[in-house]
Order: structure tokens, then sequence, then C-alpha cells
């Protein structure tokens, strides 16, 4: 079975996004490292509220989007199809 995951640059539902609106497709196995990860606010007048579905992940490495352009390091997903794992030392 392949999953997709998106890493995109707003909250907007994948249906609502424009096809230059940059983004990043996760194939199922692959696994990136964040260096924040941003679940964001409970409060719709909160600057970092992103719709109570969406968290904001600064990763480690830049991120190329599908559509073409510069390297992206922080994007945002939606909380349900993220797996976090942490690293124990």
């Amino acid at each position: 079975m392949l999953v997709l995951l998106l890493f995109k640059q707003s909250t907007k539902q994948f249906n609502e996004l424009k096809k230059t609106d940059p983004t990043y497709i996760v194939h199922s196995g692959q696994t990136y490292f964040a260096t924040v990860v941003d679940m964001g606010a409970s409060d719709p007048k909160s600057a970092n509220y992103y719709g109570s579905d969406h968290c904001k992940v600064t990763f480690k490495d830049k991120l190329k989007p599908q559509e073409g352009g510069e390297y992206i390091q922080t994007w945002f997903v939606f909380k349900g199809d993220v797996e976090e794992y942490r690293l124990v030392p």
C-alpha cells in the first residue's frame, strides 16, 4: 500500500491549493528530521493558530517543492498524517 503525505505552504485543504502552490509529496517509509514542530495554538486569534488540524514543521534540511523553485525549510502538514518519533540520547 502506498501512503502519501503532503507538505504545503498553507493550511488550505489539498483540493483548495492552486497548481502553482509549493508542495512536497512524501511516500510511505520516508523519514525526515525536524528541528521544530509547532503544533499550533488552540485560540483562533493567536498568530500560531493553524486551523487546529495542521502543524508547522521546520526540517533539518530544506526540501525542494515538486513545482520547482527555491528549497523550503518550514512546511505545514495535516496533523492526522504525521507520525512523530523522538530520539532519546
